[in-house]
């Protein structure tokens, strides 16, 4: 089947289903254990076994999606476009019982459990699936930029959106309702909601670019060539050095993002010594990281999307690690953080796009398709980046003497030191870190890939 040029709608929209499920999955990332803590009045040992059960299985799974996508019958709709179409509505009602509390004793705990675990497979296999759609439709390396940076940016937006709502929205869904449980319940069914009606706008504008099972049938070379076997996988991994690079450049990229975003309340409480100003931190740095995912393109296009992914790791890096020195102005603080979020964004719409041409490698390498493996192997680094991210900060809040509740009037320079060192040294010289690798190691250059794809194109005909 030959590619179509991008339309102006998936030019425009290829990212609203991003948005959804950023604002779906942020009710759990931000208040998950404050609704079983706070709301359903689970105590704490409880808790911790939920988060540490549930967070264990899905990291566990997480770079199997992929492969189980390449390796089973392609669905009515296509190999990857089905999973947009069938997945959500199961989503919607599995994320839906995460915030409920039905029953007594055990019986809410399991529910919560096995709707935790249950949800996240099902959500995994389209978020997989959605980003194996990004090479499969691409005609070009531009065309890959171009449908990761709108995808970025809709990301990104969905923060911005959610940070507006809020935990204060929830709340006041539950009290409107009279019932604390059920505001959870309504507000999660909300977001599902939303990510569904996102991934079905995601189905119907891939439509025509991608080879239905009836097409396959027909074509006896297509539907031999779709056919995916565990070895194969296996050889699109090892056989592609510049995927390994990535995969490691890109834990350091997550780690980056979660250990900020984790210790950034102490930086400026504790440090700043001014708790206000990080709610406009949070916007600030939410519209920063928009501009910098819509604004990657451009630069992909001018450049590469190799140059340009440089560009953003060293710029966030260099941004990160000279914060440290303008702690004591709030106001360069900002303009600092600023920009350091807005290459944070400009990296985060990219990286999808190096993963992109990577699975383009791996099917010149071994003549193999396995895009959703190769894309889906992009969620490993996410998962082991937040087994990091709770590994680093308590450590270096433990080791220079932070005591929870502590008035910070009471801080110590050394403990403003170390929190500084956690907010900013550390993830800043992580990137690098994460830069270097990548300068050295992903060497899949423009003209590279437009090679690749003219070659892969040729054996098909």
């Amino acid at each position: 089947m030959e590619k179509k040029p991008l339309s102006s709608g998936l030019k425009k929209f290829f990212g609203v289903g991003d948005l959804g499920f950023t604002l779906m999955s942020n009710v759990e990332v931000f208040y998950f254990a404050y609704f079983l803590t706070n709301i359903a009045k689970f105590d704490l040992a409880t808790t911790a076994i939920i988060m540490t059960l549930t967070s264990t299985v899905d990291m566990v799974l997480s770079p199997f999606y992929g492969g189980f996508i390449d390796a089973l019958k392609p669905m009515k709709w296509g190999k990857y476009r089905s999973w947009l179409l069938v997945i959500p509505p199961i989503v919607v009602v599995l994320y839906t019982m995460m915030f409920t509390v039905i029953g007594t004793g055990i019986v809410p705990i399991v529910i919560i459990c096995i709707a935790f675990i249950t949800s996240h497979i099902a959500w995994n296999f389209s978020y997989v699936a959605n980003i194996a759609l990004i090479p499969t439709i691409s005609s070009t390396p531009e065309d890959r930029t171009q449908l990761s940076a709108t995808r970025g940016a809709y990301a990104n937006i969905g923060k911005i959106i959610f940070s507006a709502m809020g935990l204060t929205t929830i709340l006041w869904v539950g009290g409107a309702v009279g019932n604390p449980v059920l505001g959870f319940t309504i507000s999660a069914f909300a977001m599902a909601c939303i990510y569904w009606l996102g991934y079905f706008i995601h189905f119907k504008l891939t439509s025509g670019y991608e080879v239905t099972q009836e097409e396959a049938a027909a074509n006896t070379n297509v539907a031999q060539k779709e056919k995916i076997s565990v070895a194969d996988m296996f050889r699109s991994l090892v056989q592609n050095p510049h995927l390994l690079v990535l995969l490691l450049a890109d834990v350091a990229r997550w780690t980056v993002n979660f250990v900020c975003a984790g210790s950034a309340v102490y930086f400026f409480t504790y440090v700043a010594n001014n708790v206000a100003m990080f709610s406009v931190y949070l916007l600030v740095a939410n519209i920063m990281a928009v501009i910098g995912s819509y604004s990657s393109k451009y630069v992909a296009a001018k450049l590469s999307t190799r140059t340009a992914a440089l560009i953003g790791c060293y710029g966030l890096g260099i941004f990160l690690i000279g914060c440290q020195f303008v702690v004591s102005n709030i106001i360069l603080v900002l303009i600092v953080l600023s920009c350091a979020q807005f290459f944070l964004g400009f990296l985060y719409a990219l990286m999808v796009a190096l993963y992109g041409d990577a699975s383009i490698y791996s099917e010149w390498k071994t003549g193999k398709a396995a895009s959703s493996w190769v894309m889906g192997l992009s969620n490993l680094p996410l998962k082991l980046a937040i087994f990091v991210k709770g590994l680093i900060i308590p450590a270096m809040l433990a080791s220079v003497g932070f005591v929870a509740k502590m008035d910070p009037a009471t801080a110590t320079p050394e403990l403003k030191a170390g929190i500084t060192t956690l907010f900013c040294t550390i993830p800043g010289c992580t990137v690098l870190a994460g830069a270097i690798l990548l300068t050295f190691g992903y060497r899949l250059t423009t003209e590279k890939m437009v090679q690749y794809q003219a070659e892969i194109d040729a054996r098909k005909q």
